[in-house]
């Protein structure tokens, strides 16, 4: 099991801080940020001899306009690392654009986002 230390890096590194009024004010709402990290220490249990590692974050920057991008990559990542299979990159990507103008609960056009079809 990796343990992840609790200290975040200071100064430019941390970029956590950009958006401090709205972890403050929507405590609630989930955001996407990427990390850098490394292993500042590996500790051993002697009784079991499991080797622990402890992830420490170099660097975290909240992302904002290319959301929807990151969230693919974090799909990607996430098939890769379980082999579960998803749409292909190119095909993930065009399906978003297609149906960005959608609501997904209820598959209605949501008025907040043009639907890529309106108009034409």
């Amino acid at each position: 099991m990796t343990k992840l230390l609790s200290t975040l890096p200071n100064g430019q590194n941390n970029g956590l801080d950009s958006i401090a009024s709205q972890l403050v004010n929507e405590p609630a709402k989930t955001h996407i940020c990427i990390v850098v990290l490394d292993c500042k220490k590996v500790e051993t249990d002697t009784d079991s001899g499991d080797v622990i590692p402890h992830a420490r974050i170099r660097r975290i920057e909240p992302i904002n306009e290319d959301r929807n991008k990151v969230a693919m990559l974090l799909r990607r990542a996430l098939e890769e690392r379980t082999g579960e299979t998803l749409l292909p990159f190119d095909t993930e990507e065009e399906m978003e654009g297609i149906f960005s103008g959608l609501d997904p609960k209820t598959g209605e056009i949501r008025r907040d986002q043009p639907f890529e079809d309106e108009g034409e």
